[in-house]
């Protein structure tokens, strides 16, 4: 298996999540109401449950690429980019006040 896929797909999963987290903003911060839509509900926590998992797939994703190719630096960059987002998402929900 060449190592290149494992870094795109980690790639992909950091830019899935901050899709997500772009389209929860877009909703709070504008006056669109979703509530009205049937079956909205099931969408948005199965959206909530993709931006909570694809840091996690991200990481490790990057950290088995790293681990194959640890001289590449972009490896080395997507894996801090992956940390980076599983450690903000996590200190995001931490201070929150609806958990």
């Amino acid at each position: 298996m060449t190592k290149a896929p494992l870094r795109n797909a980690s790639i992909a999963c950091l830019l899935v999540w901050a899709a997500v987290w772009l389209m929860f903003l877009s909703l709070r911060f504008t006056s669109i109401d979703i509530r009205d839509i049937p079956g909205i509900g099931m969408i948005m926590l199965g959206a909530l449950a993709v931006a909570l998992l694809a840091p996690v797939a991200a990481t490790a994703l990057a950290g088995v690429a790293l681990a194959r190719q640890p001289q590449s630096s972009s490896n080395w960059l997507t894996f801090g980019c992956a940390i980076a987002a599983l450690v903000g998402q996590g200190l995001l929900f931490l201070i929150s006040k609806w958990l």
